[in-house]
């Protein structure tokens, strides 16, 4: 016999959670974009690896692995809106990032794609000096 997946009833309408889920995400034009423009309140937050950060990151990015991001979230403005990435698509750092960043009273949006769109699409990148 094989197991099925039975679907749950959800608590929010279908609606509902895509009108939350695109008010939270950002795609890579729109943080690129903003890059750009220097925008002041704004603060770009890699979770991956300090090893995975140093081969390549967004410009301006910090890096937080997310195993030490509950330790460090003093280091982070709370005046700014912290967006955070991690490898790709199929990542789950950056969306668990911004959870704990939400419940900790942050702004928080995710670059939907993490680096590797990033990269696909030929916008900028850094390596650690």
């Amino acid at each position: 016999m094989t197991p099925t997946t039975e679907l749950k009833p959800q608590t929010i309408s279908a609606v509902e959670y895509f009108k939350a889920k695109l008010a939270y995400e950002m795609t890579p034009y729109a943080l690129n974009s903003l890059i750009a423009k220097k925008t002041l309140d704004l603060c770009v937050l890699d979770v991956r690896s300090a090893e995975q950060f140093a081969e390549g990151h967004l410009p301006t990015a910090l890096n937080i692995p997310l195993a030490d991001l509950a330790g460090k979230l003093a280091t982070l403005p709370k005046d700014k809106t912290i967006v955070t990435y991690c490898g790709n698509i199929t990542c789950g750092l950056a969306p668990k990032a911004a959870l704990v960043l939400a419940e900790k009273g942050f702004r928080v949006m995710e670059m939907f794609g993490g680096i590797a769109t990033w990269k696909e699409y030929g916008f900028p990148i850094e390596k650690k000096a």
